[in-house]
């Protein structure tokens, strides 16, 4: 019996659901039933939420109050809470609050480091733009007009324009060099400035989070038991504070 069960869907025609016609083809696909069961659903559940929703807001009690209303509100439609100021933290809960945002900017200024690193290792910093430019010297004015950068460098013509990676012609000769196309070499061009991007990034990010550290730190430091005196101030303004010994009996 289940042999000729088999048999029977293999003989079994396969319907296959219609496609859009061809005069509706910028209607995009066509819309199958499980697809407008998905959309039927989803539309009366938002129906039946803003029902609730009414029939919640004409319920409402007018002379309805709670302390949050007042503590409680909306700025550009995003909700904001004030903070309680009337909560006061003790020397030691500070103390403790500051360790653990020194701790959480050192690990990200570790993270970033480590991404400095990375990048810097694959970029090697060849096509930075530098201050300086390659002189070349001649004996003659001459000379100066029949130079030759082709001549001179020993490598192909299409090379010369290069800052890196340039081999000369003896190298070129014995060993096999990919060949890139100009839309090949375009989109490498693009994605060594995108990756210097990302590194001058990450480093003024880095410096950024270092100051922000050296705060912490400082915060930290004056809320050190002990006498202590001002001395001076960095470059950035940030006083220098200089702790008295004190002889512990």
């Amino acid at each position: 019996m289940s042999s000729f069960r088999k048999a029977e869907k293999s003989l079994r025609r396969n319907h296959k659901e219609r496609a859009q016609p061809y005069k509706r083809e910028k209607l995009g696909i066509l819309e199958k039933g499980k697809d407008w069961k998905e959309r039927r659903d989803d539309f009366h559940r938002k129906e039946r939420r803003l029902t609730a929703l009414t029939e919640k807001a004409k319920n409402r009690n007018p002379d309805e109050f709670y302390f949050g209303m007042i503590k409680s509100k909306t700025k550009d439609g995003v909700h904001v809470k004030e903070r309680d100021s009337t909560k006061k933290y003790t020397a030691d809960e500070l103390k403790l609050i500051r360790t653990q945002d020194l701790n959480y900017i050192t690990a990200r200024t570790s993270h970033e480091t480590n991404k400095i690193e990375e990048l810097q290792a694959n970029l090697h910093l060849v096509d930075v733009e530098k201050p300086n430019t390659h002189t070349v010297f001649v004996d003659s004015e001459k000379e100066a007009k029949q130079f030759d950068p082709v001549e001179f460098f020993q490598t192909a013509p299409e090379l010369v324009d290069r800052k890196s990676n340039r081999p000369r012609l003896e190298t070129l000769a014995t060993t096999a060099v990919p060949r890139m196309s100009k839309d090949d070499m375009k989109k490498a061009e693009q994605q060594r400035r995108r990756n210097y991007d990302e590194l001058l990034q990450r480093m003024s990010r880095k410096e950024k989070m270092a100051k922000v550290a050296n705060e912490l730190q400082l915060q930290k430091s004056l809320m050190r038991k002990g006498r202590r005196d001002k001395v001076g101030k960095t470059a950035e303004g940030r006083p220098v504070f200089k702790w008295r010994r004190e002889r512990k009996n």
